[in-house]
């Protein structure tokens, strides 16, 4: 049995361009280089699921 590959991405536009904005006793903020997201929640997902967050923040892009 495989395991999938996860990966941490951006719960907004799926893309796995994030940096640590800030962090320690504040605890931790991810920064999207594509999005601009800024939070503390990601998500850590496979292909499938990094795949189906792209299209959705493509199709809220196009609205």
């Amino acid at each position: 049995m495989s395991e999938k590959k996860m990966i941490e991405v951006c719960p907004v536009c799926g893309s796995s361009e994030l940096y640590y904005e800030v962090g320690g006793y504040t605890g931790k903020l991810y920064h999207c280089k594509d999005c601009n997201y800024l939070g503390a929640l990601v998500v850590e997902a496979d292909e499938e699921l990094i795949k189906a967050i792209k299209e959705d923040y493509e199709r809220q892009k196009g609205k």
